[in-house]
């Protein structure tokens, strides 16, 4: 993911957002439901998820078309770039 698509995820980060693909690693336990209010929320969580959770197929999507949906490589990149300042004002 290229900085300029980084920044609009950061410019977007209070927009609504979805979590999907997030599976348990825990044995007999069901796949969580996990609901986030934002974008910059969404990333904050997966980029923490580890080891409780296997992210590997995971998805966020954002109610903004400008946005494409990211995957945890995306997810990890906007991370490292951003951090905690994605869920901050």
């Amino acid at each position: 993911m290229d900085r300029p698509a980084m920044a609009s995820v950061y410019r977007m980060r209070h927009a609504p957002a979805t979590v999907s693909g997030v599976r348990s690693t825990g044995q007999g336990q069901a796949d969580p439901v996990i609901r986030v209010n934002s974008l910059g929320e969404a990333v904050h969580f997966l980029a923490n998820a580890y080891p409780n959770y296997d992210i590997s197929g995971a998805t966020v999507t954002c109610g903004d078309p400008s946005i494409p949906r990211l995957g945890c490589l995306e997810v990890k990149a906007v991370w490292r770039e951003y951090g905690e300042r994605l869920t901050r004002e």
